[in-house]
């Protein structure tokens, strides 16, 4: 098993997890083989599918520009009267890596264990295309989904906005530019997202080097994604420089401990009180970054994902 470092005070799980990691890395920096690694890794993690629920793959359109979208609907229960309840969820994987089935792992238990719809975007990457092009799907997603939801026997009224990492920086991005519209989302949930740009928070300082998720790393995606910085005070990019959180949805905000950007969620989480918005924090201990992969066999884990399950549940049944 690879060495952790021993200012860490990891479980055994998540020990494996920095394991697997390094078994799947790549062997160059070549984007190809970057790619390929992550997405062997994701698979480790993934079950085989089952029967309980049904899954299909579909295209949307905006501007000429084919979205890949994945829908994950409930079999064993009917659907409410007004249609399912949805996640619209948004994949980590620095803006860089990543697509529909790199989170299947997560978003078929979202959909099994609250009975609700799931719908995970194919946005764009980078550095093929830089900022803001994850941006710019993503929130087509979302307004394409509120317009067309009874196509797929969605509740327009009940969709929760999600991410993890990346994905959490473009579903607080999304819901910022909502405010105002009359179009805001039912509910906000990132699992440790990386919100700023600007590196000076102090987990940045603490955690610089923690496994799985380095401070050099963060720039390094940063920077594949919007290499041009005059556009890193945008907030599509980053979305808690915002001064107004006067319209944002009620929020479930997880983060790791040992990771350098817990203190980009804690200060969003701060916003979001500061302007009134029911907002809960979640800190996981003695998690990494990218734990959320062990959601079936670490403790930690489990404990995020149920308060996440919770959260979710109380959004969509709020009238």
């Amino acid at each position: 098993m690879t060495q952790i470092n021993t200012a860490y005070v990891l479980s055994e799980e998540m020990q494996r997890l920095v394991y697997w990691n390094s078994v799947y890395s790549a062997a160059d920096m070549d984007l190809d083989s970057c790619r390929a690694a992550y997405d062997a890794m994701c698979m480790h993690y993934t079950l085989p599918r089952d029967d309980r629920i049904d899954i299909q793959d579909h295209v949307i359109e905006h501007k000429n520009q084919k979205i890949g979208v994945r829908l994950y609907q409930p079999k064993a229960v009917q659907a409410p009267v007004t249609g399912w309840p949805c996640v619209l969820y948004f994949h980590g994987g620095g803006f860089v890596v990543g697509g529909l089935d790199s989170h299947e792992f997560l978003l078929s238990y979202l959909c099994q264990d609250l009975n609700i719809a799931v719908l995970c975007v194919d946005y764009r990457l980078a550095p093929e295309h830089h900022f803001p092009a994850a941006h710019d799907d993503c929130e087509f997603a979302y307004t394409w989904l509120k317009a067309h939801a009874d196509q797929w026997n969605i509740d327009a009224d009940n969709i929760i906005i999600a991410g993890d990492s990346a994905g959490g920086n473009l579903a607080a991005a999304v819901t910022v530019a909502l405010q105002h519209t009359g179009q805001q989302a039912k509910g906000l949930v990132m699992v440790y997202p990386m919100l700023s740009t600007r590196f000076d928070l102090p987990a940045y300082r603490l955690h610089a080097n923690a496994p799985l998720l380095t401070r050099a790393d963060c720039e390094y995606y940063l920077r594949e994604y919007a290499p041009d910085d005059s556009q890193w005070n945008d907030l599509r990019l980053a979305p808690l420089l915002a001064d107004d959180f006067s319209d944002m949805p009620e929020t479930f905000i997880a983060v790791a401990e040992f990771d350098p950007v817990a203190d980009d969620g804690k200060c969003f989480a701060e916003k979001l009180a500061q302007a009134g918005i029911t907002q809960q924090l979640y800190v996981a201990q003695g998690m990494l970054h990218g734990g959320l992969r062990l959601m079936r066999d670490c403790p930690e884990v489990q404990q995020l994902y149920q308060h996440m399950l919770n959260a979710i549940q109380q959004m969509i049944h709020k009238i």
